[in-house]
């Protein structure tokens, strides 16, 4: 039996006036897929954000294993995020990026080239290691970006729109490790304008409203 790993309760997030999050409530549970629905302007980043600790500054309650969320330290806290615009160092190049990436969070020299040249082979990225990521074309910056993302070891992945600007290939390719990672015991929370991109995947979805959320359970035929 999963238990919860994400409980929020009547979270709350204002922009100025504007409420942003109003009073949402919701459960996220240890190896679930879960797909956050909702137009534009809904609050679905804002989420993620959050979730990602990225943003503290909201109210009501969300606590992640039992703890409240605002006293985990960052460090301490086994996410990973692919934001939904790539972020890069300037100056380094996509080898650099992805080297450094991979030191930062600890991984061993021969583990990081393993893991590394499994991703640039998966994105088909091997001519533009030496290129800057102001080089290259959208989609190949949003690859570059999942690589990172991907890199470290995680208990929750929280992807932003990861579908973002891919070729076909790529597309096929990222529904295909998020369903290893989903079969490997992994969290998912994830937000796409392409649903049909992972509806084989998702256990869940939470919805999104101005001044609403529901929760539903789904089965895609």
């Amino acid at each position: 039996m999963s238990f919860p790993i994400y409980i929020a309760t009547e979270l709350t997030k204002k922009s100025g006036n504007k409420m942003v999050i109003d009073k949402l409530s919701f459960e996220i549970y240890e190896n679930e897929f879960v797909y956050l629905k909702g137009a534009n302007g809904t609050g679905k980043t804002t989420l993620l954000n959050i979730i990602a600790k990225l943003d503290n500054l909201w109210s009501g309650e969300l606590k992640f294993k039992g703890i409240s969320l605002k006293k985990i330290k960052l460090h301490n806290y086994p996410i990973s995020y692919i934001p939904d615009a790539p972020i890069f160092y300037e100056g380094l190049t996509v080898k650099e990026h992805l080297n450094f990436i991979s030191s930062m969070y600890g991984l061993k020299d021969e583990e990081a080239r393993e893991i590394v040249n499994i991703y640039v082979s998966v994105f088909n990225l091997k001519e533009y290691l030496n290129y800057l990521p102001s080089q290259l074309s959208r989609g190949n910056k949003q690859k570059v970006m999942l690589c990172c993302g991907l890199l470290k070891d995680f208990e929750v992945l929280i992807a932003d729109e990861p579908f973002n600007f891919l070729d076909s290939a790529s597309v096929k390719a990222l529904f295909e490790i998020l369903s290893i990672l989903k079969s490997s015991g992994k969290t998912i929370i994830l937000t796409s304008h392409e649903v049909e991109y992972v509806k084989g995947l998702i256990d869940r979805e939470i919805e999104l409203k101005r001044s609403v959320e529901k929760s539903v359970k789904v089965a895609f035929s």
